[in-house]
């Protein structure tokens, strides 16, 4: 089905938001349910599931990572992942590429995210009571991700790197092979806007936008390019140190003074 709608894509997909052009957005995301498709039916995630128990020992960055990532899932921001916040998920897909009830994709998105729910709960809810609580999240969650291979791109879960991917290529706006503060800055406001709240305080103001940035490329010596960015993301998801340059790859993450340090 899905591949039968990124067929359609031409006939189907609506003009897009100025800053994201639908011929690079569309298809990214369109892989990114593919390989979701291919993770939750036995791909990825397969290997990792004889894996998952409870018991991770966490370090506050560990943690804080962990909590950041429930955050973007917890779209009503009630405290849970629930079947609810997948559907919300949806709706803002609808908005943002403009798609209307009845067209192929948004039905595969429909779809694959109900299939990839599904299959969290199936792990992670421990207690059974049909939602994610922040503790089952932090419990279970880190076995997912597990490897014994280099922390590197490459040996990431094939759907986190598709999801890097699309990240970049939505947050490059000026199509220029570069993220920039105000790329950045415009992408995590979007990503993490409260739609009842319509004057909600923005995520990331321009100070905080340079700073994560310049963090994240070391002040300019590593450019944010999509190579970057990939190794940004590889980082964040492995790394127990909060000194680490990817420690922004997820836009703003809850840190105290202590572990706000610069690169030594």
């Amino acid at each position: 089905m899905l591949q039968t709608a990124l067929r359609m894509l031409p006939r189907v997909v609506r003009p897009t938001l100025v800053q994201h052009p639908p011929a690079k957005t569309v298809p990214i995301l369109g892989a990114v349910m593919s390989q979701f498709s291919r993770t939750i039916h036995g791909g990825d995630m397969g290997h990792a599931e004889m894996e998952i128990s409870k018991g991770e020992n966490l370090n506050k960055f560990e943690r804080a990572k962990l909590e950041r990532k429930f955050s973007l899932y917890d779209v009503d921001k009630d405290g849970y992942i629930e079947h609810e916040d997948y559907e919300n998920y949806i709706v803002q897909i609808k908005h943002a590429y403009n798609l209307e009830k009845g067209d192929p994709l948004l039905h595969a998105f429909e779809n694959e995210f109900e299939a990839h729910w599904q299959r969290m709960l199936k792990f992670m809810d421990e207690n059974k009571d049909g939602q994610l609580s922040l503790a089952e999240w932090t419990d279970f969650y880190p076995r997912v991700t597990r490897t014994a291979r280099a922390h590197t791109y490459e040996n990431l879960p094939k759907f986190l790197q598709t999801l890097a991917d699309a990240f970049f290529t939505l947050m490059d706006s000026k199509c220029d092979g570069v993220v920039d503060p105000d790329e950045y800055k415009d992408f995590w406001c979007r990503w993490d806007a409260k739609s009842s709240v319509e004057d909600a305080k923005p995520s990331v103001d321009d100070e905080t936008a340079e700073e994560h940035v310049n963090f994240m490329s070391e002040n300019g010596k590593f450019p944010l390019n999509r190579d970057r960015f990939r190794e940004a993301h590889a980082d964040f998801t492995w790394s127990k140190d909060s000194r680490t340059f990817g420690r922004y790859a997820m836009g703003p993450i809850k840190l105290n003074k202590s572990q706000l340090l610069v690169h030594q």
